[in-house]
């Protein structure tokens, strides 16, 4: 697929922008179609596409297991899920509105939720996450077969063999492969009607000519070694303005990068968002390179405007929910330097710059819980009425392991 691509004037095609990326989650024909029949359903068709090749891999490794069903499946009037644990300890939608849980545009409106553990027996799916989960109360319950034992995990990097013996049947989380994923941390919308040309320009002159030519980062967890490494390596080749644990007071800037505030800049402060709105990349370096895990560091980035620079897991997971050349992957380049050429060549030329938010034109992203969060509750909804599968884990720790 192509963009058109971009120039200072708002008129004027020149030569497109030619992506490659293919095994996409978001529906890239908004070119030629009324975005108005674009549905939610085009995601989890698409998904299932890439899912089945991810299982296939899974079965192979012994990690999971997927049979057909032996009976035709019987027309369910609804289904119910129960949220059988806590979620960090407390209640998770226990107070929500349906539309709230499942979305207002869900195309499937028979699932129903409760928090009522008194409706166990009758509940199609026991909800349970896994930071809360009592496993001695697991192994004294007598298990429904026909249950969906449904496990809640967007955590990466645990180690924990012994939630293996449970066999749980679905996962919710951010691996593509889970039953339930679209969305975990954010996600690419198609915009309900696309920007013009003119309304696209007007937005990249603007960011071009207004943001600080520099990367800025923001980090609090200390114990990930190797991506604070390569900050460090980094950034004796290009600016950077980094704050948070991790980062001293003193050495907060490197080479020529712009100060903006002389208060301590904490997350979620306005010392933080002026950083984000005002410079033109950002370090979106993930703590882990586990297959999947992009979290929100790198969907608010591109919904502040900012080009995110990423680390962790590979292209291809990061291309495969990502607006199209929207992102700066640290393995395309051989060396420090070299990347610091290649973000002084895009700071520089409006032309470059403007082709890492071309995709601005015909996407939005989202990133909030609120925002997101009825996307993969309405893709379990999807497969509640859809599935003609028996599925379960058996060797789930291993699985969500993968590459971390």
């Amino acid at each position: 697929m192509s963009f058109p691509s971009l120039s200072s004037s708002p008129d004027e095609f020149l030569v497109p922008i030619e992506i490659s990326y293919t095994n996409v989650i978001y529906p890239t024909d908004v070119f030629h179609k009324d975005n108005g029949n674009i549905s939610i359903i085009n995601y989890f068709q698409r998904k299932n596409e890439l899912k089945a090749i991810d299982d296939k891999k899974a079965i192979q490794n012994k990690q999971k297991r997927i049979i057909p069903l032996e009976k035709e499946k019987l027309a369910v009037n609804s289904y119910l899920i129960l949220e059988f644990t806590r979620v960090f300890q407390h209640p998770r939608f226990c107070s929500h509105k349906k539309h709230d849980i499942f979305g207002r545009t869900c195309p499937y409106t028979n699932c129903e939720y409760t928090c009522d553990l008194k409706r166990e027996n009758e509940s199609n799916v026991l909800l349970m996450h896994k930071r809360d989960l009592n496993f001695e109360q697991l192994e004294k319950m007598t298990r429904n077969p026909e249950q969906i034992w449904l496990l809640w995990h967007d955590e990466s990097n645990e180690q924990s063999e012994n939630i293996n013996r449970f066999k749980f049947n679905w996962t919710v989380t951010y691996r593509t492969s889970a039953e339930a994923s679209l969305g975990a941390y954010g996600i690419t919308i198609v915009k309900p009607k696309p920007w013009s040309i003119k309304q696209l320009n007007s937005w990249i002159d603007s960011q071009f000519t207004t943001r600080y030519n520099q990367a800025v980062w923001f980090v609090s967890n200390c114990r990930p070694q190797k991506r604070l490494a390569k900050f460090r390596s980094f950034r004796q080749h290009y600016p950077v303005a980094a704050f948070g644990k991790c980062i001293s007071p003193n050495n907060s800037f490197s080479l020529n990068a712009q100060s903006q505030s002389t208060k301590d800049c904490d997350r979620q402060s306005s010392c933080e968002k002026a950083y984000l709105t005002k410079s033109k990349f950002y370090l979106a370096f993930e703590s882990q390179s586990c297959t999947d895990y992009i979290t929100e560091k790198f969907w608010r980035t591109l919904s502040v405007g900012a080009i995110p620079i990423v680390s962790g897991p590979e292209r291809e997971n990061f291309a495969r929910i990502a607006p199209p050349h929207s992102f700066i992957h640290v393995n395309d380049y051989s060396s420090d330097k070299e990347l610091a050429d290649a973000l002084h060549s895009i700071e520089q030329n409006r032309t470059l710059y403007g082709k890492y938010h071309a995709w601005r034109m015909y996407y939005d992203v989202y990133y909030e819980a609120k925002d997101v969060d009825p996307y993969r509750f309405c893709e379990l909804c999807y497969r509640l009425n859809t599935n003609r599968q028996r599925i379960w884990y058996e060797n789930i720790n291993e699985w969500f392991l993968e590459k971390c």
